[in-house]
């Protein structure tokens, strides 16, 4: 993971922590800092920050909070302030839905621009190349910063697809499954194009919604030459998708990998289906991180190497 993403994510740990032993004051303190630091990530600081507000019953500083956001040429989908349980005392402020209407009119517009774009990453003279889901809500350039350990990036060739469905401000979803088809056979033919990679052995990734949209892709055989596919945190929400592909039949040959943690909201479904995939005769290691939420694993390049080994069947 990059610096920069990484202390944005520590910031975030420390807010928390910070509001958890209500220490409000020191929370806003550290984020009004963080908004120097990290500009490109002013909606997540401001939306945090009115949050605390309302925790404090302060409405009139939430209202100005994400009045400040929008000033300075950032927004959200509205669906996320209108579903935000904290804010739902402002729903009924003549500001609040100026807000939302401005969020509206910025969603609506900058979703019609959407459109997919490749990252690449990486060794070129690799043997083996990945092809990267980011996670919902997130995009491929900070999901590219989250391989970007020296190892990884002179081991591999990253390809990562970023989808053409707009989510909130820079970033993205995989929710439509014919536009996840689409965007995700563009970019993937583009990746072979640009990089002459029919002779390397290829592997389909992803994290939380992406890594589900990849086992999906590769099971339906929807990008032919994969050799397996690496999921994340897969957001499974229940394994009758799973199911359904499997009964009209998988490729031969077909491995695959799951990371997860015992902590994640989605494990006890992704042990399920981890445990369909090898009944159906598709062998699918699992990677269990005791304690670990919906998170990368603290050692990543190492379990995605134990990972790579496995689907492309080397012998240590």
């Amino acid at each position: 993971m990059s610096n920069y993403l990484q202390e944005f994510v520590e910031t975030q740990k420390q807010a928390i922590s910070l509001v958890q032993k209500e220490q409000f004051k020191e929370s806003q303190i550290l984020l009004e800092e963080a908004k120097s630091k990290f500009p490109e990530r002013l909606d997540r600081i401001g939306h945090w920050k009115a949050g605390i507000f309302m925790l404090e019953d302060k409405r009139a500083e939430a209202i100005t909070e994400l009045k400040e956001v929008l000033d300075r040429g950032l927004w959200w989908n509205p669906e996320i302030l209108m579903n935000d349980e904290e804010l739902q005392p402002l729903k009924e402020s003549k500001e609040f839905n100026e807000i939302i209407k401005r969020c509206t009119e910025m969603y609506g517009k900058y979703k019609e621009e959407a459109c997919a774009t490749l990252q690449v990453e990486g060794n070129p003279q690799a043997n083996t190349a990945i092809y990267s889901l980011h996670w919902k809500g997130s995009n491929a350039k900070d999901f590219a910063s989250q391989w970007s350990e020296p190892e990884i990036l002179s081991e591999y060739l990253m390809g990562f697809v970023q989808s053409s469905q707009l989510f909130s401000f820079d970033s993205y979803a995989w929710d439509e499954w014919d536009v996840v088809e689409k965007d995700v056979r563009e970019k993937f033919l583009e990746f072979k194009e640009r990089y002459n990679i029919d002779e390397k052995k290829f592997i389909i990734a992803g994290a939380s919604q992406g890594g589900r949209a990849a086992v999906e892709l590769l099971l339906k055989n929807s990008l032919p030459g994969l050799k397996g596919f690496l999921a994340f945190v897969p957001s499974f929400t229940d394994s009758d998708d799973i199911e359904s592909i499997l009964a009209e039949g998988v490729k031969e040959n077909t491995r695959g990998c799951v990371i997860t943690g015992d902590k994640d909201p989605f494990y006890h479904q992704t042990v399920k289906v981890v445990n369909g995939l090898n009944e159906r005769g598709v062998p699918c290691k699992l990677i269990v991180n005791k304690g670990m939420g919906h998170v990368l694993p603290d050692d990543f390049a190492q379990q995605l190497r134990e990972c790579v080994d496995f689907i492309l069947n080397n012998k240590s």
